[in-house]
């Protein structure tokens, strides 16, 4: 009898070929991804705001080592944006908000090695760009689409707010004078150098929808004035530059406290018109 060779039988047609994912499984592989990227995201965005906080305390103390060269050849005392040459055209300051320094202010600390950058908050990168740095200039020279035009001098808005005398002077509401810091010494009877702070974050709230971003007054973009550290929708908190050059970091809880059903602001100046500054 002949026999004949028979082929092994190949695998049946409705299996799938190796290597290849079924609907269920490649939604189940998704599913796991979403899941890691949930719990990856948030730690990710807390190690990238770790680091503009970083970047900004430095960016304090570049302006503390500035400000301590003024203040050794100056008698141990700090600007005061109310006198010649910061304020050219005296008792006339220039600016509103706090944040507005004089140019001569400004080129003066250049002059000492300060760089644009350093007066700037890295989690608010939006706020430093040339319309902002040259909105009191322009401002100044009396060009269109910018603030009425000022006989002072002019100034620039940076990102941190001063507590140098003078800063603020033209602002509405709770005047800030009594922040203002004189000397890198201290004073006997007021806080120590190592407690006095001189240039903090902005941790400011709208006058009007009383939130802390964004901030809808000054004749800036609202997407751009804001409190540079955020958590959700309250401040994180803030870095501090104090009378002896080191910067430090101050969680928002200890900024206010709570005295009832209501919030008193411990330290806080302006408001009215003009944003209310905790710091």
């Amino acid at each position: 009898m002949r026999h004949t060779y028979r082929q092994p039988e190949t695998a049946p047609r409705y299996r799938r070929s190796l290597g290849a994912f079924t609907l269920i499984e490649l939604l189940v592989v998704i599913g796991i991804i979403a899941i890691l990227a949930a719990l990856l995201l948030p730690a990710l965005a807390r190690a990238k705001e770790s680091g503009r906080r970083a970047a900004c305390k430095s960016n304090l103390h570049q302006q503390g080592i500035v400000l301590l060269m003024y203040a050794q050849e100056n008698n141990n005392l700090l600007p005061d944006l109310r006198n010649p040459p910061f304020a050219p055209n005296a008792p006339r300051v220039p600016g509103l908000w706090p944040w507005d320094m004089s140019t001569n202010f400004i080129d003066a600390m250049i002059q000492n090695g300060a760089s644009r950058d350093i007066f700037y908050c890295p989690s608010n990168p939006d706020f430093n760009n040339d319309n902002v740095w040259n909105f009191g200039v322009f401002a100044y020279l009396g060009l269109p689409n910018y603030a009425v035009s000022t006989p002072d001098g002019g100034f620039r808005i940076t990102g941190y707010v001063y507590l140098l005398p003078g800063a603020g002077t033209n602002a509405a509401g709770t005047p800030e004078g009594p922040y203002w810091k004189f000397t890198t010494v201290g004073v006997p009877g007021q806080v120590t150098p190592a407690d006095a702070e001189v240039v903090v974050d902005v941790v400011a709230k709208d006058p009007v929808s009383h939130a802390w971003a964004p901030i809808n007054v000054g004749g800036l973009p609202p997407d751009m004035q804001r409190t540079s550290h955020m958590n959700g929708g309250e401040p994180a908190g803030g870095n501090d530059l104090f009378e002896d050059g080191h910067a430090d970091w101050r969680p928002f809880r200890l900024m206010w406290y709570k005295k009832g059903f209501t919030i008193d602001y411990y330290r806080y100046f302006g408001g009215g018109t003009v944003p209310s500054f905790v710091f």
